[in-house]
């Protein structure tokens, strides 16, 4: 009998992300080291705002985040795509966001190997000559 792995890594896909409406938690300017620390204290914020405004479960949640214009700090953003028409609840707000072309890999598994699908990503970037714009939206779905 062979044994699986208990993670997957698919090839990279270059797709493009349609526009839709975004609600959402934010942290303010943050270190990249620092942004699991607030991702922590958003998770129970966007939980309570997605309860007061009724939507429902089944969407992925959305983890987004590019740098300010000061070297090392980030803008992250935490929600979930909504229908058009679902307003702002407790600290959520809700925006548009554009579409996205993008390189992408679908990594399936705990996350104590989603440094490595960081890894073949950016290196199939790399082969790809593609070139990075500095943003990140990590969609997480749950089975």
């Amino acid at each position: 009998m062979t044994t699986q792995p208990d993670y997957h890594i698919s090839p990279m896909r270059v797709l493009t992300m349609h526009e839709h409406p975004f609600f959402y938690v934010a942290c303010p300017p943050t270190p990249m080291a620092a942004l699991d620390e607030e991702l922590e204290r958003l998770m129970p914020l966007l939980e309570a705002a997605l309860a007061e405004a009724h939507v429902g479960d089944g969407a992925p949640v959305i983890t987004r985040y590019y740098p300010t214009d000061t070297p090392d700090t980030y803008l992250m953003e935490v929600g979930k795509p909504v229908s058009p028409g679902v307003q702002p609840a407790g600290e959520a707000q809700v925006k548009t966001l554009p579409p996205c072309r993008c390189a992408a890999v679908l990594y399936w598994g705990s996350l104590e190997h989603i440094g490595e699908a960081y890894g073949v990503l950016m290196q199939a970037i790399k082969d790809a000559n593609l070139e990075q714009t500095g943003e990140g939206r990590e969609w997480y779905y749950h089975f």
